[in-house]
Parts: structure tokens; sequence; C-alpha cells
């Protein structure tokens, strides 16, 4: 199986590109990077040194499985030039964290015998196997076929978690799981710097578990601002952020109050809403035992 990566100099694009290496596929990868020639070097793949959005497409489709690996504000411009130029019986693939928009645009500019497959890894490029890693694909149903099992049977083996959800599903769970969560932790990282508050320093007075939840703020803030910013400019947030500061507020104003049972009332609420929290409380649980043993 032939591979093309574009973005494969790229974070993710290099992992993806070592990923299939490894499976046997004969890989290539694309991208503008001033480097992408020892990267290239380094992985042991072919490599494309072009600007897809600027130079002529070329040879960069004459390949079984085009993956896309670009930030999420030019994957409909690269769709665009490519596309099109997609041959009979070739897959088209993307990994952006939005799904709707790309995989409609997808299926739309390409030739009905081009197979679509819309994918999102939940994991980033210091994921050091898929084994146990949950990718979640969006296949086009009329646009499935023997690639695309290929491309399924390859992960499933690899022992990836693969979830098949439809486009509209995806960006429906991942607007909370992904968005809100990013807006939460990050809006505690800045009100951290606006209290002017010492982490370092707190580190000797932190439970297992807020030390935890702090080193989860610090692997927010450590990555790329501007692809936590695309996430919240691409998914539809504006009800999902109104509803989080309105229930901000709400516990602000009971404890403004001294409302205790409003507030007791609130988290018992909330509680029945989520399910079974027991379980929470033993993987957690979990988890902060793992920590405790690492620091013995």
């Amino acid at each position: 199986m032939k591979v093309t990566i574009i973005g494969g100099a790229g974070g993710m694009g290099r992992w993806f590109a070592k990923f299939f290496k490894k499976s046997g596929a004969d890989v290539t990868i694309v991208d503008k990077s001033a480097r992408t020639d020892e990267i290239a070097a380094e992985m042991g793949v072919r490599h494309t040194k072009i600007d897809i959005l600027r130079d002529s497409v070329g040879d960069v489709v004459d390949t079984d499985v085009l993956l896309l690996s670009v930030p999420i504000d030019i994957t409909g411009a690269v769709i665009a030039r490519v596309g099109p130029e997609m041959r009979k019986g070739s897959l088209m693939m993307d990994i952006t964290s939005v799904k709707k928009v790309p995989v409609e645009m997808m299926s739309r500019v390409t030739g009905e015998e081009v197979e679509i497959l819309g994918t999102h890894p939940l994991f980033g490029p210091s994921a050091k196997s898929i084994r146990g890693q949950t990718i979640i694909f969006v296949p086009v149903s009329e646009r499935v076929g023997a690639l695309y099992r290929q491309v399924y049977e390859l992960f499933e083996r690899s022992g990836a978690r693969i979830e098949i959800l439809s486009a509209e599903e995806h960006d429906r769970l991942m607007s909370v799981l992904q968005g809100l969560t990013h807006f939460v932790l990050i809006a505690l990282g800045i009100t951290l710097k606006e209290l002017d508050f010492d982490v370092e320093r707190a580190r000797a007075v932190m439970s297992p578990m807020y030390e935890i939840l702090m080193d989860f703020v610090g692997r927010i803030l450590h990555q790329d601002p501007r692809l936590y910013a695309l996430i919240q400019l691409n998914f539809e947030m504006g009800e999902i952020h109104k509803t989080f500061l309105a229930v901000a507020n709400r516990l602000y104003e009971l404890i403004a109050a001294s409302d205790m049972e409003g507030f007791i009332a609130e988290m018992r609420d909330a509680k029945a809403h989520f399910g079974d929290t027991e379980r929470a409380m033993r993987d957690s649980d979990d988890v902060i035992e793992a920590k405790i043993e690492r620091g013995k």
C-alpha cells in the first residue's frame, strides 16, 4: 500500500509516517518545511518538498492513501486543491479534530470512485504506540471500499480502539469532551496567572489529585496555543461557552449569598445526571495510586 501524507513533516504527520512505514507501507511525506528532507531521511521515507496550496499537485495524488495532516484552518483549502485530482480507487483521509465540514468537502470535491474516510486520533505525537489508543472513524457509507477495509484492519491489528461515529455525532461529542474541557483548563491556567499563584511553590503541599490536575493544566499550556484556539473557533462552541459561564455565575451567586443548600442541590443534581460516580471514584483512585507509586 502506498501512503502519501500531506503535512508529513509536522508532529502528527511524522507519527503516522512512522506508523504506516512500520506496517509495511511505501510512505511519502509532502511538506513545505525547510526540514522536510532531513525529517524524511531520519524516518527512511520518500519526500516531496512543495507548498501544496501554491505549487503543482503533480505526483502527490499518485498514491493509494492520501492522508491530510494539516492545520484545521487550511484543511478545506488543501482538500479543494488535491481532491479533484485524486485517482479512481484511491482513498482520501483526514485527521483533523472536527469532522462535519472536512468529510462533507472530501465527499463533494472528489470523484465518486474515490473512497473517503474522516478520522480523529484521540492522541498526540508523543504517543509511543497506537495500542490501546482511541481513533474515531467517520466513514462515508457509499464511499467505502477495499482500501478502507485495509486501513481499518491495520489499525485494529495494531491494537487501536476504533469507534465509528457520524460526523454530526463526532462534532457534538467533541465540542464538550475537547472544546469545553480545554476551555476550562485554559481558563484555570489564566486564572493562576491573574492571581500570581506560584504553582511550583504550591506543589509541596498538593495532594496527588491536585498535582495531577495541575499537570493537565500545564500539559495544555505547554502545547501549541494556535491549535487550541482553532478548536475553540471551529467547533460550535457558542452555546457551550454561554452555558458554562452561566453555571459558573450561578455558583458564584449562591456562594456570595451564603446559600449552602442551593450549592448542595446543584452538586446533587449534577451527580444524578453524571451517572456512575462510583466508577469515576474507583478509576480516579487508580490514577492517584499510580502517581503515588511512581513518586516512591
